[in-house]
């Protein structure tokens, strides 16, 4: 008889991990989503709380009694807290940055609680970095006082033939005496695969063309690289093209910024990456698009006066394509009036679905 597990949803942004929970083949109820971000609770709602209850909860995790928590008497503790102190681009102090200082309350909520309220289950998702920082540390040896058995991860969608390089450090615990399923050696190790799939990338990965929309002429004009945005930052650009089986992460400062944002797209098949780059080196010195033809495609196939920004056809991924990428559903969608900077942001701070699905999946399996 299916287990129906009692979830609760922390730090839950636009709800990846609600679909990643939905789509792990497990049956339960989300019992309540905790978020402080009105816009991305306003998207969650919007496409989870249409019908019946909110469980929308807009407070500071910090300011809640563990009495709270432990009220739900919840099986499964699914969390996604701030990455800001374990990024590249942050200052790394791990717990003694104020950002973690919620999922630190977590922590202390959940070697508080009367044994019997206690989740059997949890996952744990955020950057690269978090497992060599302090807070990892405390969560480490939280769980182990409480007697939780724990797996640790580093996986990109890549790995499970999406064509997105989107490396996540993910935890699974679960209360002893429930063992995985999977034995793996070191406990203290991060391991590179998901026990049952292929660790490498898989020779099936799918193209990107998989995940476009069909966009008219205003849409494809609204997502078009700009011409001088093109002139000044083209090499630094990560370019793929429909038929690529790679992009970059998408990250929260996509649209708005270029450099290690996320991939564009080149619509145009016929020109390969070396003439582009070629077109780009052209470009930085020159500084027109009108002159540069002839680097792109041949000063034989095309008049030099053609602009190199109309041939080479470079866009924007939608909002709708990178969540596509990211895994949620088609029925997914964001209210007409949260902005497309608003939208990329809040796609930039979700989840890979299709990989927490997996993990959802083999953390429950009994």
């Amino acid at each position: 008889m299916a287990r129906n597990h009692r979830v609760l949803e922390f730090y839950s942004g636009i709800g990846g991990m609600h679909y990643a929970f939905k789509a792990s083949g497990h049956s339960g109820e989300i019992l309540a989503a905790f978020d402080i971000n009105n816009t991305a609770n306003e998207v969650y709602r919007y496409n989870f709380c249409k019908e019946g209850r909110d469980v929308v909860v807009q407070r500071n995790i910090d300011s809640l009694p563990y009495t709270y928590f432990s009220s739900f008497a919840a099986t499964l503790w699914l969390l996604s807290p701030p990455c800001q102190p374990y990024t590249r681009t942050g200052l790394q102090k791990g717990c003694a940055d104020e950002r973690a200082k919620s999922f630190l309350h977590v922590m202390d909520v959940l070697g508080s609680m009367e044994k019997e309220n206690m989740p059997e289950f949890l996952l744990v998702e955020n950057v690269r970095g978090f497992e060599t920082s302090s807070t990892r540390e405390t969560l480490i040896s939280r769980l182990t006082s409480l007697n939780y058995a724990y797996q640790e991860f580093l996986i990109s969608p890549i790995q499970l033939g999406i064509p997105n390089s989107r490396l996540r450090y993910y935890l699974l615990a679960k209360k002893l005496p429930r063992a995985f399923s999977s034995a793996l050696p070191a406990i203290d190790q991060v391991h590179d695969h998901i026990p049952g799939y292929i660790p490498e990338r898989s020779l099936h990965t799918r193209q990107i063309k998989d995940y476009l929309e069909q966009l008219d002429v205003s849409e494809g004009e609204k997502y078009r690289i700009k011409e001088k945005t093109l002139v000044k930052y083209g090499q630094l650009f990560d370019i793929v093209k429909p038929s690529s089986q790679q992009s970059c992460c998408f990250t929260k400062g996509y649209y708005h910024y270029v450099e290690a944002t996320g991939s564009i797209l080149q619509m145009n098949e016929d020109i390969d990456r070396q003439k582009t780059n070629a077109c780009f080196l052209t470009l930085s010195t020159d500084k027109t698009t009108s002159t540069v033809a002839a680097a792109t495609v041949g000063a034989d196939t095309v008049a030099t006066s053609t602009s190199a920004y109309s041939i080479l056809n470079l866009r924007y991924f939608t909002p709708s394509e990178i969540s596509a990428i990211l895994g949620f559903p088609r029925d997914f969608s964001f209210p007409e009036h949260i902005s497309l900077k608003q939208r990329y942001r809040l796609l930039g701070n979700s989840i890979s679905v299709e990989v927490v699905k997996r993990l959802i999946a083999y953390l429950l399996d009994e």
